[in-house]
């Protein structure tokens, strides 16, 4: 009972306002938005999707139209902080993963998107391997309509957790920019070997523009740090 209160109450509300307390200092550059503005045209939801460790910024970047975007958040300890953060920035949390609660987290994601509501979920899910596409965003796309579109983020100066997936915590004050990939949207007809094309397409472009944000500050002196 104990820990629930702490992780349900405590934790978050200590923890929030020291992640706004940084990320609102960063100085932000975006590529590639014009993906999302040409998606967003054709009149349906999105499904956006992103690695495990580049999570932390994406509520803070979408804080002002988070009442039209629900996440995807495991079911997990540390998921119950992260939903109530995200829920302090304005979100809807779907909780599952593909371990736990899948199929009922499934419903409610292709749910929300038919209610209108766009969503977010990890590309390569709540236990990895890390920066491995997984293919639930793609049988979303499928069920829906609406396209995939992969994004990722990057900073001037960070530290690095020692977690499965090398979570990424942005220094004070430093640069972030954000990229956009090409969004795809999976054929309702597509069988097995469609959707391993798709999640093999997906999966190489959010790696390249990985690359191309950590390469973006490549002229910057300042080297990641770990904790």
């Amino acid at each position: 009972m104990l820990k629930r209160i702490i992780n349900s109450y405590i934790a978050p509300a200590l923890i929030y306002p020291l992640i706004y307390s940084i990320l609102v200092t960063l100085r932000l550059t975006e590529k590639g938005k014009e993906h999302e503005k040409k998606a967003l045209a054709e009149g349906k939801p999105l499904i956006y999707t992103f690695w495990h460790s580049r999570l932390l910024y994406f509520p803070h970047y979408y804080r002002k139209t988070s009442h039209d975007l629900k996440i995807l958040i495991s079911p997990s300890v540390d998921g119950e902080i992260i939903t109530r953060i995200a829920t302090f920035y304005g979100f809807g949390a779907i909780r599952g993963s593909s371990f736990k609660q899948a199929r009922k987290a499934f419903m409610a994601l292709k749910k929300s998107i038919l209610d209108g509501f766009s969503v977010g979920l990890v590309a390569d899910g709540s236990r990895g391997p890390s920066e491995v596409f997984q293919p639930g965003s793609l049988m979303l796309s499928k069920l829906t309509g609406s396209a995939v579109i992969p994004l990722t983020v990057s900073y001037s100066s960070f530290w690095t957790l020692k977690t499965w997936d090398r979570t990424m915590i942005p220094k004070p004050f430093s640069d972030v920019v954000v990229i956009y990939g090409k969004p795809v949207t999976c054929p309702k007809n597509a069988d097995s070997d469609d959707l391993e094309r798709l999640r093999a397409t997906l999966g190489e472009n959010l790696s390249r523009i990985t690359g191309e944000a950590d390469s973006f500050f490549n002229n910057n002196s300042a080297k990641p740090q770990h904790t």
